[in-house]
């Protein structure tokens, strides 16, 4: 008894041999509706001794209705206040494995509209598009090991630009911090960033457009058809003179 003991204190005393606790995962899914809003659905993977505390730290950004979806059996959440930057877990008791959480939020405005140029000034972006921007800084000291982002646009949208998409990718990194794709009609994008410590950040700004053409194209299509037709038909009868 004795002997375990001293091994026990020993373990204390020497650094490095007692991890601390980490968050496997870290795993959001922002849907955006026709109308700009947002819902999200986060899943983490925490793993750690037993009855550890966890920081997490939340997405910049406003959010509301944060609600609790699923949760290990013991383990102990105090929600976070509104548009707060983190929250607080307990471990369960007698951890033995990763415990995992899942919460949902919504974003009242995901999309952010062109804004209005100054009188006799240029949009730099056309009218009709929509931009969303996220960011996220691991602002505890809980190291975060694989960090994702998939944010949906609504069905009748694309993406035009990807604006921004930081921290830069390195040498070592086979794909792209942020990777497009779709999957039932409708188009996403996947943000990926490994070993963020505290003080860490990543961010994304993204621009959307409706998927639909405008009918003045349609209209200068036909006015274009129809000029290519005369000037046509004009040389055919040279021709034949």
């Amino acid at each position: 008894m004795k002997t375990a003991r001293t091994f026990s204190i020993l373990l204390l005393l020497v650094p490095g041999l007692v991890r601390a606790a980490e968050i496997s995962q870290y795993t959001t899914s922002l849907s955006v509706a026709p109308d700009g809003t947002g819902h999200a659905a986060c899943t983490l993977v925490i793993a750690g001794g037993s009855s550890e505390t966890v920081e997490v730290p939340l997405s910049h950004g406003a959010w509301t209705n944060f609600r609790v979806a699923e949760a290990s059996d013991g383990l102990r959440l105090e929600p976070p206040q509104a548009n707060s930057g983190a929250f607080r877990v307990t471990l369960p008791a007698a951890a033995t494995a990763p415990s995992r959480l899942t919460f949902d939020f919504d974003v009242p405005q995901a999309f952010a509209k062109a804004e209005n140029a100054a009188p006799g000034a240029r949009l730099t972006i056309p009218a009709e598009s929509r931009t969303l921007r996220y960011a996220f800084v691991n602002t505890q000291v809980t190291l975060i090991r694989d960090f994702r982002v998939l944010v949906t646009l609504p069905e009748g949208y694309r993406f035009q630009a990807i604006r921004e998409q930081l921290p830069r990718q390195t040498k070592s990194e086979v794909e792209p911090r942020v990777r497009l794709g779709g999957e039932g009609g409708r188009q996403n994008a996947l943000l990926r960033l490994a070993n963020l410590r505290q003080g860490d950040d990543t961010s994304m700004v993204l621009e959307a457009l409706p998927d639909r053409r405008s009918l003045l194209w349609l209209v200068a299509g036909v006015a274009l058809a129809g000029l290519y037709l005369v000037g046509f038909r004009d040389l055919v009868a040279r021709n034949k003179e």
